[in-house]
């Protein structure tokens, strides 16, 4: 059996290397502080714990989750998202509930890159970026974060025959893993750019509800 050539790019993964190495320094007894992953420690709340044990004996609940199903819980992202940002979205159209971001933004380049097409990437970038990319057989031109630029990308320096064949730009602010915060001022940049090359603008924001406050401490922001 042959395996595509697609997934030639992809015989490597950073978390899963990561992962191994943490699991050799656990066998070795050594106390291992984990960073390498966004993963919570933290429990959700006593209600929300509730709500999802009394699902369990609901007989509805234990049948596949088709379109419908998903119907009250998108209108609530869509209530959540104009509240946030004070734009209104589609629950119906414009609101796509996943597993995960990281499914997101593998399966998007396949919606919009053809085969050779150009996806524009921050380079250092998260890693589940340019796998989509691969998948979709595009090409990735890396957008270089530069400390003398504030870790943001310079959009002049993209080639014009690499524009030309560009399809889609993934922007990802606060930025992993520089830590990076773009201004406002940059963001009206990127859609203006977007829409004079015709790209579609993709922002990876899986941040948005953490701040810094007065404690001194990360915490999640108010909905």
């Amino acid at each position: 059996m042959q395996f595509a050539k697609r997934l030639q790019p992809l015989q490597s993964n950073v978390f899963a290397d990561m992962d191994r190495a943490k699991a050799v320094a656990l066998a070795a007894g050594r106390e291992v502080i984990d960073l390498s992953l966004g993963s919570s420690d933290l429990p959700a709340e006593a209600h929300v714990i509730e709500a999802i044990a009394q699902s369990l004996h609901d007989r509805s609940t234990h049948g596949y989750l088709l379109f419908n199903g998903t119907q009250g819980f998108r209108e609530a992202a869509a209530n959540w998202y104009e509240q946030k940002f004070g734009i209104k979205v589609d629950p119906q159209t414009e609101v796509l509930p996943l597993i995960g971001s990281q499914e997101g933004t593998a399966h998007l380049p396949l919606a919009l890159l053809n085969p050779g097409d150009f996806a524009l990437l921050l380079d250092p970038g998260y890693p589940s970026h340019a796998g989509g990319v691969y998948l979709a057989s595009g090409q990735i031109y890396p957008m270089p974060l530069r400390a003398e630029n504030g870790f943001l990308p310079v959009f002049a320096d993209i080639p014009a025959p690499v524009l030309a064949q560009s399809r889609m730009m993934v922007l990802s602010y606060p930025h992993n893993p520089t830590a990076a915060i773009a201004p406002l001022s940059f963001f009206q940049e990127a859609v203006a750019f977007c829409q004079q090359h015709n790209l579609a603008l993709v922002h990876d924001f899986p941040y948005v509800d953490l701040i810094f406050g007065e404690s001194g401490e990360w915490g999640k922001g108010s909905r």
